[in-house]
């Protein structure tokens, strides 16, 4: 189990999704029913930004509740462990983007023209996710919290044997 410092959980935190390319969104319906897909993502000053079509259920569940849970992954090919798998979670509030011409440059500036279609596609709106509270897990034992304030703390599992 490898001890991180301060400065390298932040570190964690601050780039963890510079490798990852998408992110796993989970939403309720109006009874409560989750539902969970992915989407391509960019991220800009602490918010995460997706767009998907306004038909999907799951987009209609975001805006209702304005509220979403989101969940980034190591790819299981790189993991040590895959149990161990280093993974960012965190709740999330939801907001639609009027101006999204300043969210389509972040997109195409970090995947290129394969996603600029989705500017001529009417049905497709940005959505802005804005985390709360984030957890981080980096390995077996190493599992911490970043609050809204920035202050860091290590969360606590008790397993059983």
């Amino acid at each position: 189990m490898k001890k991180y410092s301060n400065d390298e959980i932040l570190l964690e935190f601050k780039t963890f999704s510079d490798n990852i390319h998408s992110l796993i969104i989970s939403s309720v319906n109006k009874n409560n029913t989750p539902l969970t897909s992915y989407s391509p993502f960019v991220e800009d000053d602490d918010s995460y930004y997706i767009c998907i079509s306004s038909r999907l259920p799951h987009f209609e569940n975001l805006i209702r509740t304005k509220q979403a849970h989101l969940f980034l992954v190591e790819d299981e090919k790189s993991a040590s462990h895959i149990y161990a798998r280093k993974r960012l979670y965190f709740d999330a509030t939801c907001e639609v983007v009027i101006e999204e011409d300043p969210i389509f440059d972040l997109f195409d500036k970090r995947y290129g023209e394969s996603l600029s279609f989705l500017k001529n596609m009417k049905d497709f709106k940005v959505l802005k996710l804005t985390a709360k509270q984030k957890s981080l897990v980096l390995g077996f034992g190493a599992a911490y919290i970043l609050n809204e304030d920035g202050t860091l703390g290590q969360k606590t599992i008790k397993h059983e044997s």
